[in-house]
């Protein structure tokens, strides 16, 4: 096959079309994937300024491999992150994938390497010691379903989550999570302060920015930390600087691109040696709202786009 079925966005409409184009070719370091399953995530809601086939979180078979990669990658099911993985074949660095454990289908395991790989970052940064309290904010988003997840891998004592819903408690509730802060009903620092014996959390996730990071900040022990991982409220923040230096927060932030391969490539070493077993063992679940034939993205795009989903949500080729 030379040819293959690929979704292309174009700039000034939401809708990427189904297009035909060329099978690429894995090249240096590189692995050509036959594709099963796609995730969605909010990037896959911007808008493009150029032609670009969308997606970048993937799992298939490696059918091909660049002339400097192990052969024995062909023929293994794996799960990675690459640009342009709405498409049924995607051309991914060797790096970036993980093997997807026995009993993970690939819809689920689509929507992992994401998720683990900025959540993983964002703890290590974190400086998280094992038994301190979390504080995941937005714990009903994609990613941050599994940030929860991850920090209860690696140690966490208490996991909070928040959320506007108080519809959603129960949900997250069931993910695991020991507390739920309903933020339209509830002071996000008093909340938190409550449910750790005064102290507030030692460590902070904050998936929404804007106005929540001043709250995140709030909410966090003196000298604890706090980590900027998504920024769904945008990309601006009204911070108390005084009230930052005074309880000595140390604030961070994460944002993990694709070059050079290294910046993935030893987030998902991490991954591969500290979360993959707890896939493998069940201590560590992909989320799923739903899944999609990948014909029908459209419908994918719209139920992420809704706020609605609980968990990511997957496209399944045939």
């Amino acid at each position: 096959m030379t040819d293959m079925n690929a979704y292309l966005a174009q700039p000034g409409t939401d809708q990427p079309t189904l297009v035909r184009r060329p099978v690429p070719t894995a090249g240096e370091g590189e692995l050509l994937v036959r594709v099963q399953a796609v995730a969605l995530n909010n990037g896959d809601l911007a808008p493009v300024n150029a032609p670009q086939v969308p997606g970048f979180e993937f799992c298939g078979e490696v059918t091909d491999v660049g002339a400097d990669v192990d052969p024995a990658w062909r023929g293994r099911l794996v799960t990675g992150i690459a640009a342009g993985s709405f498409a049924e074949h995607v051309v991914a660095h060797h790096r970036h994938v993980l093997d997807v454990p026995a009993g993970v289908d690939p819809a689920a395991a689509a929507t992992l390497p994401t998720a683990l790989s900025t959540e993983y970052g964002a703890v290590r940064r974190s400086g998280m010691a094992a038994g301190d309290a979390v504080l995941v904010t937005a714990a009903g988003s994609g990613i941050a379903l599994i940030g929860a997840q991850v920090a209860r891998v690696l140690g966490a004592g208490l996991v909070i989550g928040t959320t506007r819903s108080a519809q959603r408690r129960p949900f997250l509730l069931g993910t695991g999570l020991d507390h739920v802060v309903v933020t339209d009903e509830q002071d996000l620092a008093e909340a938190t302060r409550s449910v750790t014996a005064g102290a507030g959390a030692d460590v902070v996730l904050d998936h929404i920015g804007g106005a929540v990071l001043d709250a995140a900040v709030a909410a966090a022990r003196t000298g604890g930390s706090v980590v900027s991982v998504g920024r769904l409220a945008g990309g601006r923040a009204d911070l108390d600087l005084f009230a930052l230096a005074r309880r000595r927060v140390v604030l961070q932030s994460v944002s993990y691109g694709l070059t050079p391969p290294a910046v993935i490539g030893d987030l998902m070493d991490g991954v591969r040696t500290e979360l993959l077993p707890a896939v493998a063992d069940g201590r560590l679940s992909p989320v799923v709202d739903s899944t999609h034939p990948f014909s029908r993205l459209g419908d994918a795009l719209d139920r992420l786009r809704s706020g609605d989903a609980q968990g990511k949500v997957a496209l399944v080729l045939s």
